[in-house]
């Protein structure tokens, strides 16, 4: 395999992965997917953009702005959109069409604000996004700062869940009834995961925009490759994201490679069927098995 392929395959797994990690962050105190998450990732490009390109903003300035008012907006879909599903019914589906209503709403208003021209982004300072000559492989300083970027966010969310706050998450995730019963309040989690996961949605927008520009059409193209990767990794489980985000990276730039760009998605999605076929809970996930 040419190695330049694996390398660009590798970046957009990154991208991938961060997206699935995201969906992970809102999954496990909820048990809820957000199908406007790639919105929230479209969001957090477009307003970066606007920000630093248009505004002048600082990057960093930018970023930590961008993170807060997308949080935010994640929070209050939290609030009219998912909880008062869940108030009636933990088990029932309904956050299906409201989350997806709150997708085509974002997407129609970020149209009509911003319009279909993509925003040229540029990396922070010190980075690039002009190619270097690394083992035969072509590729630009912001795109390995990504990859190692990707890999120590995955650590650091494992690491919150191993934190007090982290280990109510887990506790909710396993058993929201027992939860309650020992004085853990998962509606106060389902909007702190809200607003993390709408944040990381953000962060992750921006991360991809100076490689993939600043567009409305950002969204929907991450949205289900990066679900695509939590599903292959296994719901829940942000290293398999990870893993899991690469291996579909990879596949699509072979795809791309050996075949034709017009056939990379079908590639992609024959992969992941494959897997679900294999092991309907993902790579690293196992089956759970309930005695009543």
């Amino acid at each position: 395999m040419d190695i330049d392929v694996f390398a660009h395959g590798i970046v957009a797994g990154s991208l991938y992965a961060l997206v699935a990690v995201s969906f992970n962050i809102l999954y496990r105190p909820t048990n809820v997917f957000n199908f406007a998450q790639g919105e929230l990732v479209m969001l957090g490009a477009m307003i970066f953009a606007s920000l630093t390109s248009l505004a002048g903003m600082p990057w960093f300035v930018a970023f930590a702005a961008t993170l807060l008012a997308v949080g935010c907006i994640g929070l209050v879909e939290e609030r009219i959109a998912v909880a008062p599903i869940l108030a009636r019914s933990q088990t029932g589906t309904g956050w299906v069409i409201t989350t997806l209503a709150t997708s085509l709403i974002i997407s129609n208003l970020v149209g009509r604000f911003w319009g279909p021209d993509p925003i040229l982004v540029k990396p922070p300072a010190l980075l690039s996004m002009d190619s270097l000559d690394i083992a035969s492989s072509r590729i630009s300083s912001y795109e390995i700062a990504l990859v190692l970027l990707t890999v120590v966010l995955v650590a650091i969310v494992e690491r919150v869940y191993r934190t007090l706050k982290g280990k109510a998450v887990m506790a909710v995730a396993e058993d929201r009834e027992a939860a309650l019963l020992r004085g853990i309040d998962p509606g106060s989690l389902g909007r702190w995961s809200f607003f993390l996961g709408a944040a990381f949605a953000a962060m992750t927008g921006v991360l991809a925009a100076p490689i993939l520009y600043a567009s409305t059409s950002l969204g929907p193209d991450l949205l289900l490759k990066g679900f695509a990767a939590a599903a292959v990794g296994s719901i829940g489980n942000n290293r398999g994201a990870l893993i899991a985000g690469y291996v579909i990276g990879v596949t699509e730039a072979v795809g791309a490679s050996l075949l034709s760009p017009g056939y990379q998605e079908a590639v992609i999605f024959m992969v992941v069927l494959a897997v679900l076929l294999l092991k309907p809970e993902g790579l690293f996930g196992s089956p759970n098995a309930r005695t009543v």
